[in-house]
């Protein structure tokens, strides 16, 4: 709950969000121009990352994709404040759901569902999307570090009815609803950067060696949940539609990182077809095996010194 403290500190984003969308439009063009143009926000990790992941294209190509991806950056958080005026209604036309009957189906097989997306289009959105889902759905969130923005987005993302709960507690709720009998779909943003210490697997992703979470694989073979990736497709500014593909049905039949594998496979799919809607800001290559390997027995030593601390 925002407390009035935290509205009046916030009533800025409120007067924002309460805008139309042409307006928001217009800011997010303008917003466009300061980021790239004047600020350079985080220019050298997007072209970079756009180098590796695409080799095969030319400078000029990487640059034209580069300006798209900070066009519709600044429109996803425009848009996001925009869940401040919208209606459930309008949450359906702007976040169409397609081929609904597979959600139906997998209820009738008393099947749970691990939902897979990656940070691509307006993946802010997703928490009034799936709402027309017949199961019970679930956002998962990684905590922020600031609390009062903790709380602001947590208010967006629940303010239509949606829950979301904390990472750190995905486990908890799934095994409380299987005790209720409760069907539940659950949202995961399948492309996070683990912590360095907590990296178990490696994988091919655009180009790079990637270090890639193993908690949604561990959670639909634990409950033998079904796997659906969300293919979220741009249709217009302002307007985007999700075509599920099912990946896995039966996940306990799966090997070993293979429902991790196909994920990741399935999401560069997506990305290549249109690269400029995918996080390219985000430091998700900062670490290599090497640094990786340096950093695992830096967090060991600062442990062991710490057990040995607390046990003097």
């Amino acid at each position: 709950m925002l407390s009035i403290k935290d509205k009046i500190l916030l009533s800025p984003l409120w007067l924002i969000g309460n805008m139309p969308m042409w307006v928001l439009h217009g800011l997010s063009t303008f917003f466009y121009l300061l980021l790239y143009q004047v600020a350079g926000y985080r220019k050298k990790v997007v072209f970079r990352n756009l180098t590796n992941a695409f080799p095969e294209k030319s400078d000029a190509e990487r640059k034209l994709i580069m300006k798209k991806f900070y066009k519709q950056l600044c429109d996803v958080f425009f848009e996001s404040l925009y869940q401040h005026r919208m209606t459930p209604e309008e949450s359906k036309r702007r976040y169409r759901f397609e081929n609904t009957a597979l959600y139906d189906y997998l209820l009738s097989q008393n099947k749970d569902i691990i939902c897979m997306t990656g940070h691509y289009a307006n993946w802010e959105w997703s928490n009034v999307g799936w709402r027309q889902m017949p199961q019970r759905t679930i956002g998962v969130y990684k905590p922020l570090m600031n609390r009062l923005f903790d709380k602001y987005f947590i208010y967006l993302r629940t303010r239509m009815g949606s829950q979301v709960v904390p990472i750190r507690e995905t486990f908890k709720f799934a095994v409380t609803a299987r005790r209720n009998k409760d069907r539940w779909a659950i949202l995961l943003v399948g492309d996070q950067r683990p912590a360095a210490h907590e990296i178990k697997l490696w994988v091919n992703f655009l180009n790079q060696d990637t270090p890639v979470v193993l908690g949604p694989e561990k959670m639909a073979q634990k409950f033998d949940a079904a796997v659906v990736f969300f293919d979220v497709q741009p249709v217009k500014r302002g307007y985007y539609k999700i075509v599920p593909e099912l990946l896995f049905e039966d996940s306990k039949k799966t090997s070993e990182h293979e429902i991790t594998q196909k994920f990741f496979e399935t999401l560069e799919k997506q990305i290549r077809k249109r690269p400029e809607y995918y996080l390219w800001s985000h430091k998700r290559w900062k670490y290599t095996r090497e640094s990786d390997e340096q950093l695992v027995e830096q967090h060991q030593n600062k442990k062991n010194v710490k057990n040995l601390t607390e046990s003097n």
